[in-house]
Formats: structure tokens, sequence, C-alpha cells
């Protein structure tokens, strides 16, 4: 477990410096921790929707992995994923810690300032049971 933790660190420098050499999709800062199956807990793998942005990056780390390591496969764990969002508010720019889940959601009000627990679903394809958490939904 330590010695992915170790190389997953080494290999994210290395992808933080290929990507200095091309287009980057906005302004994302991605961290991944590579972690070899069968040493860790499994996880019911999940399908989300991600922003456009975070899909470009995404799948440049998908490329540049697998350029480095053929025969591997990558799976991603999004309920384990977590951001840091810089968020403008009327009393000052705020830093927020939250989930991927929280990410995808909080985004959506970017552009909307309302949305029903169906929108939200239906946009970010998050499991109902996964996004009730995340909304908190009152009967």
């Amino acid at each position: 477990m330590f010695k992915d933790m170790e190389l997953s660190k080494d290999f994210m420098q290395s992808f933080k410096q290929y990507m200095q050499t091309v287009q980057a999709p906005g302004s994302i800062d991605l961290t991944v921790n590579i972690l070899t199956m069968g040493y860790w807990p499994t996880y019911t793998p999940m399908e989300v929707h991600l922003p456009e942005q975070m899909a470009q990056f995404q799948e440049i780390f998908k490329k540049y992995y697998l350029g480095k390591h053929s025969g591997r496969k990558l799976q991603w764990q999004p309920t384990l994923g977590h951001c840091v969002l810089k968020a403008d508010f009327p009393t000052g720019r705020k830093e927020l810690q939250v989930s991927l889940f929280q990410t995808l959601c909080l985004l959506m009000f970017n552009d909307i300032d309302e949305f029903v627990f169906e929108d939200i679903k239906n946009a970010t394809q998050i499991e109902y049971g996964e996004l009730n958490c995340v909304v908190r939904m009152e009967s």
C-alpha cells in the first residue's frame, strides 16, 4: 500500500511535467492516486457525468498513463474523488473542500440558480442513494 502511494506521487510529478508541454483544458489541477487492485478495499464501479473540462483532463491522464504502462487498466473511482473549489461570495473568495459528487452538483449552479433533484440526478448521473446523501433531501 505504501509503495502504491509513493509510486503515485512519482507518477504525478512526471504527469505534471508532461502537462506543461500540452494545452491544458481550463484551470484544473488534477492529482490522481493510482492504487493496485487487490491491495485496497474494493468499491462498486460507478459512472458519473463529468463536466467537459474534467472529462478532457481525465482522458489526457488516461492516454498518458496507458502510454507509460501498456496492458494495464484504469478504473476510476468517483466515490473517492475530492476537489477544492474556489468560489466567489458577496463576503469574499472562499476555498471549499468537497467530494467529487458535491463538486458536480455545485458546478451546476454556475449557470442556473435553482434545480430540482431530478435535474441534478439527470445531469450528473450520480446514483439516487449517493445523490440523496449529497443534497440532503428533506421529505
